[in-house]
């Protein structure tokens, strides 16, 4: 019976996993990307991530982390965490009054002025300055 280990708990947000829970996330995963569920191959970079990332609300801790592909993977995964921590500070300034819901301007539209015609109104030519010498 193998021994037990206590969970790892980062002391902040900020500490990195060390190797040897990165490589105990890897076996309990079965070396499988949590993003895109392939098999993670010998040779391909793998990157330990948080399934729910510490801006949105997760955990520095074992159980929250998972292997995944370095590329393209992580970087899809990393904005579209970006993303949704930016649409719910959006929802939430805008529940609180902070930014107002853009509305549509109310009023008459600007009347369309005609175009000039740009054949009739040709510039003279351009003369040099150094055409008077000499």
């Amino acid at each position: 019976m193998a021994r037990s280990v206590k969970e790892w708990i980062g002391k902040t947000d900020n500490t990195k996993a060390p190797p040897r829970v990165c490589q105990r996330v890897f076996d309990r995963d079965n070396g499988i990307c949590h993003f895109c569920g392939q098999p993670i191959q010998p040779g391909q970079k793998v990157e330990t991530d948080h399934i729910q990332a510490l801006i949105n609300g997760g955990e520095n801790r074992e159980t929250n982390l998972a292997p995944i592909h370095k590329k393209p993977c992580h970087t899809v995964k990393t904005a579209a965490d970006v993303a949704d921590k930016a649409k719910v500070a959006a929802v939430r300034k805008k529940h609180f009054g902070i930014t107002k819901a853009a509305g549509k301007l109310s009023g008459p539209a600007f009347p369309k002025s005609p175009k000039p015609d740009r054949e009739a109104k040709a510039m003279p030519p351009r003369r040099s300055l150094f055409s008077r010498c000499g």
